[in-house]
């Protein structure tokens, strides 16, 4: 099983350009439709891989990690592709 939640990783998107290293806590599944309520939104590795893994394009609920090492309470969702892992 793939580590997904948990995970460090450093933000290289243009989409959220405050973001810099980040800790993901939840991944946003698309269920291959618009409908954002059709969406899975799992905090558990073994739901991730059930449900197939996260795609690229998928998105990520994200924590920043603030310049003194705390996780920020605040959260992004950049894309997947948009990550690079530091762990």
């Amino acid at each position: 099983m793939k580590r997904i939640i948990g995970r460090r990783a450093r933000y290289k998107g243009k989409e959220h350009p405050y973001l810099q290293e980040v800790v993901i806590i939840r991944a946003m599944i698309e269920q291959d439709t618009d409908d954002i309520d059709n969406h899975l939104y799992l905090d558990d590795d073994a739901d991730i891989e059930a449900a197939g893994g996260v795609k690229p394009t998928d998105r990520v609920e994200v924590r920043p990690v603030l310049p003194d090492g705390r996780l920020s309470w605040v959260t992004s969702d950049p894309r997947m592709r948009d990550l690079v892992f530091v762990d």
